[in-house]
């Protein structure tokens, strides 16, 4: 048999295993952080992929004969690229609150979002430390995760308890957001 094969190296921070589902027999590709308490990430591999694992590179192979057999490898493995590329570079946003008196700060067990936004009472906002870090500098939130829809549902959220004012531009910008303000009228 003559193979088509595609090898991918696993950075030395990432675990990987292989494992059968335990009804139908079916080999999964099994991806975890070794620093995070995060969620394992599943990949069904397709029944004509065979996979190697040698040393910290993994090396994927299929049967030259199989229709479509580069189309099937490469998609598989760009997907497995990709996410092992997740994995491997935080996705980060970063949050600018502006205006008099706005402050935000983390609680003491790092588990909440403590902002003060101008209305009465203090807000105060669940962090999920699976899949999530926020650190403060000054009036800068930096949002860090390895999903980046958690990252943006989380920063949407916030932008969204006090989105910017279009007068004087009060509440929380992207950073190096541009927006045009409005002209106070002048009687």
């Amino acid at each position: 048999m003559i193979y088509k094969t595609k090898s991918l190296t696993v950075p030395s921070d990432l675990d990987f295993f292989l494992s059968k589902t335990p009804i139908d027999k079916k080999i999964v590709l099994v991806l975890k952080k070794k620093s995070s308490t995060e969620k394992l990430k599943y990949y069904l591999l397709p029944q004509s992929i065979f996979l190697e694992k040698i040393n910290n590179s993994l090396i994927f192979k299929i049967d030259s004969q199989t229709v479509n057999s580069s189309i099937i490898l490469n998609s598989f493995f760009s997907s497995i690229s990709k996410s092992i590329k997740l994995l491997e570079k935080p996705f980060k946003k970063k949050l600018v609150l502006k205006g008099l008196g706005f402050k935000a700060s983390l609680s003491t067990d790092l588990k909440f979002l403590e902002l003060k936004l101008g209305y009465s009472h203090t807000i105060k906002v669940a962090i999920d430390l699976n899949s999530l870090s926020v650190k403060i500098d000054k009036n800068t939130l930096i949002i860090e995760g390895s999903d980046p829809v958690k990252v943006g549902n989380f920063s949407t959220h916030l932008r969204n308890l006090k989105y910017p004012d279009s007068y004087k531009g009060k509440g929380f910008w992207y950073k190096n957001e541009i927006i045009n303000l409005k002209e106070v009228k002048k009687t």
